[in-house]
């Protein structure tokens, strides 16, 4: 009996032990301070010195997991997928389900280094939440069939035949915003994407295709299609 309820009592702790998550009002104060000074710094544009900022407070408390995030989500707007990647996967290790909903962005920069396999994974995890809202929802669909593609592409060419190699389109086309989702008209001459202003409104931009080759300037596509709210993906 007396080994029956140490057994009972080791399953016991050991559920507490799996069940605890991060809680951020149990985060190192000094570490929050230095937090909310990244995020302020990352508001002005100042992404370099929010990186650093955001060092500081992960060094200040290992368990911050939204340090890691919001260093992950700049480091990705940044292109640097990799880094992004890595504290992403800091994040996941240390609660699973707190931070179950950057799959997404995580599988984003998977693919930003040619990771399509384990980018098709994290989205499909990220599709499992039956809360997922309609919008989160289709923008992962549009980017699990970008990465099937990519992963069936990979199959029938084995390593060697192809080279993952994007390439950026110049000061016309790319700015220092994230711009995707592009398409050409059926005649090839004028290009049509989404750029993302601020971080945070979707519009629809256009370029036209130079004689001489390239793009035009870049601008937003003309009347009264853009607005306030997300213009995100053409159809």
């Amino acid at each position: 009996m007396k080994s029956l309820i140490l057994f009972t009592a080791c399953l016991f702790m050991g559920f507490i032990t799996l069940a605890q998550k991060y809680n951020p009002d149990k985060i190192n104060k000094k570490a929050k301070t230095i937090y909310e000074l990244a995020i302020q710094k990352a508001e002005e544009g100042k992404y370099q010195d929010a990186i650093l900022a955001l060092d500081q407070a992960i060094a200040t408390d290992k368990n911050f997991v939204d340090a890691y995030l919001s260093r992950a989500g700049i480091n990705g707007e940044l292109r640097n997928h990799k880094n992004a990647v890595q504290d992403y996967e800091k994040a996941f290790a240390l609660d699973s389900v707190y931070t179950h909903d950057y799959k997404l962005p995580y599988s984003i920069n998977l693919a930003g280094i040619g990771e399509f396999e384990k980018a098709l994974a994290a989205v499909d995890d990220f599709v499992m939440d039956p809360t997922l809202g309609e919008k989160s929802r289709k923008a992962a669909e549009y980017r699990r069939k970008s990465y099937e593609f990519a992963v069936n592409y990979g199959k029938e060419h084995p390593a060697g035949n192809y080279v993952f190699a994007p390439k950026n389109l110049g000061d016309s086309v790319n700015s220092r915003f994230p711009e995707y989702f592009p398409s050409l008209t059926i005649d090839g001459k004028q290009l049509v994407f989404t750029r993302q202003i601020n971080f945070y409104n979707e519009d629809f931009f256009g370029a036209d295709a130079l004689p001489s080759g390239g793009w035009s300037a870049s601008a937003p596509l003309p009347g009264d299609i853009n607005t306030d709210r997300n213009e995100g993906a053409q159809n």
